[in-house]
């Protein structure tokens, strides 16, 4: 592991969440543990401390460069951008592969605010999805929060909500956001109760839903069956759904090459390896502006996957 990409991780999340004993708190371990590590003081072998705290913190490793300049990254940044400045509420719903969480986990990472809570959804219940953002924004574990004051029964799903849109509330002048990734894995009672959570952090809180394109598919389609709170769910989504175009020629040009693939016949057999579609853009020219169709891929998972081959044929060569 990289000590110090690790390192530098922790002291991301000490601006975010304010402290390093919230840090450790979200690690579940001493504070004093997590400083003398940080000074590599920690005399134990600290290996499996190490990846203790980078599974809390979600670090991976990756010499993979990102670049910022492609089209479906600033689409997914203008759409961050106004959802926080503006508290909106925003679905994407694009491919797999299309790059939506590398762009948004990005832009999670490069955030010193605290402000922005990112979360990739799973199969949850609604309440499972409610504990699971407490423990996100509050670092609470699920044991402490789900229990009431007086330690007999559980706390119910109202309850809980209130804990989320609380937390938010508090934070409303600072315009925080939540991006919910794979959010087409959730469960319909998981979806619902984003309905609750707009009534009571309206105009204070920024969301953004992104999902595969069953996303779509499965909201408006249940929309149509009159399947209970779809219809408000959409609406609160403005009934508008974002989609990405892909990558161009130029753009993965520019891929290729931040990535160390320079050669002008390799990038060429790279892109003509890939599956594109033609798409209706609008475009600059040297009279103005103009619509014209442009090829697109569409599966970044496949251009890595690609650049990556030709990376380690050049090692081995």
């Amino acid at each position: 592991m990289n000590r110090n990409g690790l390192i530098k991780h922790i002291e991301l999340h000490k601006s975010k969440l304010g402290s390093l004993t919230k840090v450790a708190d979200r690690c579940k371990i001493n504070v004093g543990a997590l400083s003398t590590i940080m000074a590599g003081k920690y005399g134990a072998d600290e290996s499996a401390m190490l990846q203790k705290i980078a599974k809390a913190l979600e670090y991976r490793e990756s010499d993979w460069q990102i670049i910022r300049t492609t089209g479906n990254y600033k689409t997914v940044e203008r759409v961050f951008r106004d959802a926080k400045s503006e508290s909106m509420w925003f679905t994407i719903s694009n491919k797999a592969g299309s790059g939506k969480t590398e762009a948004m986990q990005d832009l999670y990472n490069r955030d010193t605010t605290g402000t922005v809570i990112f979360i990739q959804a799973e199969e949850w219940s609604g309440r499972q999805f409610m504990l699971k953002l407490i423990e996100k924004t509050l670092g609470t574990s699920e044991g402490g929060t789900a229990y009431n004051t007086t330690g007999k029964g559980y706390k119910s799903l109202s309850q809980l909500m209130d804990i989320v849109a609380n937390y938010f509330n508090d934070m409303s002048l600072e315009r925080p956001i939540l991006i919910i990734d794979e959010a087409d894995k959730l469960k319909a009672p998981a979806l619902r109760t984003l309905i609750p959570l707009f009534n009571r952090t309206e105009d204070r809180l920024g969301v953004i839903l992104s999902g595969t394109e069953n996303l779509e598919k499965e909201i408006k389609n249940n929309v149509r069956l009159n399947k209970k709170g779809y219809d408000e769910l959409e609406s609160r989504f403005g009934r508008t759904y974002i989609h990405l175009k892909g990558a161009s020629e130029k753009d993965v040009t520019e891929i290729c090459k931040v990535n160390g693939i320079t050669v002008p016949e390799v990038i060429t057999q790279i892109w003509i390896e890939m599956e594109k579609v033609s798409k209706l853009t609008t475009f600059k020219s040297g009279t103005g502006t103009k619509d014209g169709m442009v090829a697109y891929v569409e599966d970044f998972r496949r251009l890595k996957r690609l650049i990556k081959r030709e990376l380690l044929m050049k090692r081995a060569a």
